[in-house]
């Protein structure tokens, strides 16, 4: 459910390599805690952050510093989807959408897994990053709740990459730049093993 009536009044994504992009300190600067009850201010940041994530196709998760706000808040989702599955042959958990605030992670082994990752805030780049197998997580609804658990796979990777964001990092950063390649260069490669 979105909570916004015109989407004109979303904000745009943070692109670290858009040299027009303002605010990409926002993508940089670990974010501090959230603090509860919610104030207004972050409820806002709440409303604008999944009415973004409900316009956006093909958007598994989203953190709030990637629409310019320094709050630790994501949203997430994964569905048990064939087509996803084609390229994602370790999508085995799933998660109905769902906002998280504070959210932090946990390996609960060394084993990582390499697959392809790319980011609204990173135009037209993508890599392969080495990302933590198996994982417990843990986070707080909006409504003050904790939510935990322990996720493996395709879900895992998203809630690595989503809470890098409210940590200050991005994809990018996990690989030298030598791995970097276009989304078309990606998209041959994967579908040319």
């Amino acid at each position: 459910m979105s909570f916004l009536s015109s989407q004109s009044l979303l904000p745009d994504y943070v692109v670290i390599n858009d040299p027009l992009a303002e605010n990409t300190d926002v993508l940089r600067i670990p974010t501090e805690l959230v603090q509860f009850p919610l104030d207004e201010a972050t409820r806002t940041v709440i409303r604008h952050l999944e009415a973004k994530f409900d316009q956006t196709e093909n958007c598994g998760g989203l953190a709030a510093p990637q629409i310019g706000y320094s709050k630790r808040i994501i949203i997430l989702a994964v569905e048990d989807d064939e087509e996803l599955k084609k390229y994602r042959p370790d999508l085995s958990d799933t998660l109905p959408k769902s906002i998280w605030i504070n959210p932090s992670y946990s390996p609960l082994s060394s084993d990582k897994t390499l697959d392809w990752e790319a980011c609204f805030s990173v135009d037209n780049l993508s890599a392969r990053i080495p990302r933590y197998t198996h994982i417990s997580y843990e986070a707080w609804t909006p409504e003050g709740e904790k939510v935990s658990g322990t996720a493996k796979g395709y879900l895992a990777r998203l809630i690595q990459h989503e809470i890098d964001h409210v940590d200050g990092k991005l994809f990018i950063d996990l690989v030298p730049e030598e791995e970097w390649v276009t989304w078309d260069e990606m998209r041959k490669m994967r579908d040319n093993p």
